[in-house]
């Protein structure tokens, strides 16, 4: 029984991962999830002590409107409001953590160009495309069109290593915005 156990967890671990690397393969993968699968698995890791797969299902949970959560029939009150309240956590992590470069921009230090930031001039534009960026607060996916900001190497390269540190910081920091501890705490209770 135990091995079966062992190769369900790790076929669930597959779309749920407990790393950073792993949520990249994820991601790369491009796997699709359905609500009914994410919602499901929140209730049935806790009841088969599982919480690995916890931090990323509620931040997928994140991802779906306020509406959505809350008409779903499978997660408990709590959950909702973990999600909820993680979506809005998630969203000052994008702006100020990981994605700080769209809405706060600062140069490199070393920056000799006067780079300029990436957003939009005009109000309603800068409006729009940051309304639709709090929607789905994805605060773990990587920015790869650095072209598209037109920078120097300098500050691309300044923001590149701030993005990346960013990101690991928001991983860490993953399973305490849905109140799970830590991930050693999470990978202590597994093991036992």
């Amino acid at each position: 029984m135990q091995q079966i156990r062992n190769k369900c967890i790790s076929m669930i671990q597959d779309k749920f991962p407990s790393t950073l690397a792993g949520c990249d393969d994820v991601i790369r993968r491009k796997l699709l999830y359905r609500p009914s699968e994410i919602d499901r698995l929140i209730p049935l890791a806790r009841e088969t002590n599982i919480p690995r797969v916890l931090p990323w299902a509620f931040y997928l949970c994140t991802q779906m409107s306020p509406d959505e959560l809350l008409k779903n029939t499978v997660l408990s009150w709590k959950d909702k409001a973990l999600c909820l309240a993680g979506k809005e956590s998630l969203w000052d992590m994008r702006k100020n953590i990981t994605h700080s470069f769209i809405l706060r921009f600062a140069p490199a230090p070393n920056c000799t160009t006067g780079c300029r930031s990436p957003m939009p001039n005009t109000f309603p534009e800068a409006l729009e495309a940051l309304e639709s960026l709090r929607k789905t607060p994805h605060v773990l996916e990587e920015h790869l069109d650095w072209a598209s900001l037109r920078l120097c190497i300098r500050c691309q390269t300044f923001l590149q290593i701030q993005h990346r540190n960013g990101r690991e910081r928001v991983w860490q920091a993953l399973p305490g915005l849905f109140q799970l501890g830590t991930w050693e705490d999470i990978f202590k209770e597994q093991s036992c």
